[in-house]
C-alpha cells in the first residue's frame, strides 16, 4: 500500500496548500481553475472511453450499474455524508464541503491509473503508476480546494479505502499475471472514461449527471466482459 499512502499524503499536502491559499484567489481565477480540470478531465474521459472493445459491454455496464446506483442513490448518500461532516465541523464550511467530496473522490479514484495502479502495488510492490497519479492529484486538489472548498481534503477517506482495498485484495494474488492490455481492463477503463466524462459536465457546469451513481458500473464492467469472451470463444 506504499503508493496509496504516498497518494494520501499528496492529496493532504495540495489540500493544505490550497486551503492556505485559496481565500487570496479571486472567485473568477477560481472559476477558471475548475474549468481547466474539467477541460483535462473530458479529454482523459474521451480518451479513455474509447478503449473500448465492445461497445455493448460498455452501454450494458453504465445501463446496469446506473440503474443500481440510482435506486440506492449513490450520489446522494456522498452528498449527504459531506453535509454531515459539514455540519459536525462548521469552522469548515468555507465552501461547499459535499460537492468538494463527491468531486474529488470520483476524479481521484475514477481511472486507470487508481485501479492498475493499485493493482500492481499490491501485486508486485510496483508503487510507481500510483507515484505518477500522486503528483498529478496533488495539483489538482491544490485547484479544486480553491474552486470547490475544503471537501476535498476528506476525500484521502476515499482513496484509502478504494485504492487501498484494491491492493490489499491483491495480496492474496500476489505472483499472478495481469496484462494490461487484458479486455476486461480495457472495459474498466472505458467505463472510468464514461465517468470521467460525466464529472468533467459536471465541473463545466454544463449539467450535474450524478455521475457517483455510475460507480457500480466499474463492477459491472469485468463480468460482462467476461461473459461476452466466454460465449464469443
Amino acid at each position: 500500500m506504499l503508493g496509496t499512502w504516498i497518494n494520501i499524503g499528496t492529496v493532504l499536502l495540495g489540500s493544505s496548500l490550497g486551503l492556505a491559499v485559496g481565500r487570496r484567489i479571486p472567485d473568477r481565477l477560481s472559476r477558471s481553475f475548475t474549468t481547466a480540470i474539467g477541460l483535462v478531465t473530458l479529454v482523459l474521459g474521451v480518451k479513455l472511453a474509447l478503449e473500448t472493445e465492445n461497445v455493448l459491454v460498455l452501454l450494458l455496464s453504465l445501463i446496469l450499474g446506473g440503474a443500481i446506483g440510482t435506486v440506492f442513490g449513490l450520489e446522494d448518500r456522498l452528498a449527504n455524508l459531506g453535509e454531515a461532516i459539514e455540519r459536525r465541523f462548521p469552522a469548515l464550511s468555507a465552501g461547499s464541503i459535499p460537492q468538494g467530496f463527491v468531486t474529488a473522490s470520483l476524479l481521484f479514484c475514477v481511472g486507470p491509473l487508481s485501479l492498475i495502479g493499485a493493482l500492481r502495488d499490491g501485486l508486485y510492490g510496483d508503487w510507481e503508476l500510483l507515484g505518477i497519479k500522486s503528483v498529478m492529484d496533488g495539483i489538482s486538489s491544490i485547484i479544486l480546494v480553491a474552486g470547490l472548498g475544503p471537501g476535498v481534503l476528506l476525500s484521502a477517506l476515499v482513496i484509502l479505502v478504494y485504492q487501498g482495498g484494491i491492493s490489499l485484495a491483491a495480496r492474496f494474488f500476489a505472483g499472478a499475471t495481469i496484462s494490461q492490455s487484458s479486455p476486461i481492463l480495457a472495459e474498466l477503463d472505458a467505463v472510468g472514461g464514461v465517468i470521467l466524462l460525466a464529472i468533467a459536465v459536471k465541473l463545466l457546469d454544463l449539467r450535474d449527471l450524478k455521475a457517483g451513481n455510475l460507480i457500480p458500473a466499474l463492477a459491472f464492467a469485468p463480468l460482462i466482459a467476461i461473459l461476452f469472451s466466454a460465449f464469443s470463444g
